[in-house]
């Protein structure tokens, strides 16, 4: 999750340029963008080899090769090929924004352009272990995003990299101490003001009100735990974007915590059914809560462990996922008078959970 913050800014600035210097072709950049959205890349590719035809010389098009690559083979950063395009795309992209901040330094655009190419690259080069060249296009990205924060009156996307920022740089100290020295060195947040921003952005910007709710299901459902909020932004994204695994994955997730397992029943199937192992988890995992809460606790041991496995087997951050699984696998041997391993499996879950919720429930067995 957290190396994922900066993916939002390059759907921002693809609607930006195009609404402001391309009125005729807003609507073409924003059903290509609903194409991606909707994981129909066959339609996006379409759109985007028109894009190119009409806007020579605009990074427009190659920010939208970048996430059309990023969804298609999410996650992005195992499959060394598409990666290399990936960050090709981008760096393309970020050379034609300082082009275009050349000839006109206070486009905010071109400004928003070249925050979302850097941040991304600088995710990109994290996730790659080139630290030097990270933190390189991070500070670039920094400046840009400081740059855009004071424009959020001119465009609505603003609201987006604004309230991620603001809400991010004071949940994450917060979270993980080890952050707070080096969170040290950037400008203050507010988390409440972070959540009223998103807010702002997912019902009024153009484009970036879809990734408006995905970030905002992910804080009301992991950090905030509003469960009924996060199943309201779950389940439109779900609604609006049926194809896309990772946006039925989190409504999955919403309606799980808000125990409507029979709604759940069959978008966990689909998810089960998924080729890409990173998005089966989602779906063996809360397969398993739903055969649990319908006592058939054999069929829930088997899918908990499932998704373990699959997850060792496909190693990606998933602390949170694990401890769904542990927490259930805990439940169940509770049921089966087996207290030891009960509570091994208890602590388990305790050690990783990220959501105050579920560190209460293990902490309730293991007192």
């Amino acid at each position: 999750m957290k190396k994922k913050v900066i993916l939002i800014l390059t759907f921002c600035a693809v609607y930006n340029l195009s609404a402001r210097s391309q009125q005729p072709k807003m609507e073409l950049v924003k059903q290509g963008m609903d194409y991606i959205y909707n994981c129909d890349f066959q339609k996006s590719q379409s759109v985007i080899t028109e894009l190119e035809s009409r806007l020579q010389e605009s990074a427009i098009p190659d920010l939208m090769k970048a996430m059309q690559a990023f969804w298609r083979y999410y996650p992005i950063h195992v499959n060394e090929r598409q990666l290399s395009l990936y960050e090709e795309y981008l760096e393309r992209a970020y050379s034609r924004s300082l082009k275009a901040l050349k000839e006109d330094p206070g486009n905010p655009e071109a400004i928003f352009l070249a925050m979302a190419s850097q941040g991304l690259l600088a995710e990109s080069y994290a996730e790659a272990g080139r630290s030097f060249k990270a933190v390189g296009a991070a500070k670039r990205a920094y400046n840009y995003l400081k740059d855009g924060s004071a424009r959020m009156d001119q465009f609505k996307e603003f609201y987006l990299s604004t309230g991620l920022y603001n809400y991010y740089r004071e949940y994450y100290p917060e979270a993980y101490p080890v952050y707070r020295p080096f969170m040290s060195f950037f400008m203050k947040g507010n988390k409440e003001i972070g959540i009223q921003q998103l807010e702002i952005a997912a019902s009024q910007a153009s484009i970036a009100h879809v990734i408006a709710k995905y970030y905002l299901s992910y804080i009301y459902m992991r950090y905030e735990y509003l469960p009924l909020k996060a199943l309201g932004q779950g389940r439109n994204l779900h609604e609006s974007y049926p194809n896309n695994p990772l946006f039925s994955a989190i409504y999955l997730e919403s309606l799980i915590i808000n125990q409507k397992y029979q709604e759940a029943t069959p978008v966990a199937v689909k998810l089960q059914s998924n080729t890409n192992p990173y998005l089966r988890i989602y779906g063996d995992l809360f397969m398993g809560v739903i055969e649990e809460k319908n006592a058939n606790y054999a069929r829930a041991e088997q899918l908990y462990h499932q998704a373990l496995e699959m997850d060792d087997a496909h190693v990606m951050e998933r602390e949170h996922l694990q401890a769904f699984a542990y927490l259930g696998l805990g439940r169940i041997y509770q049921q089966k008078n087996d207290p030891h391993q009960a509570r091994k499996y208890f602590k388990e879950s305790l050690d990783k959970a990220i959501t105050e919720a579920m560190r209460n429930e293990a902490k309730s067995y293991l007192n």
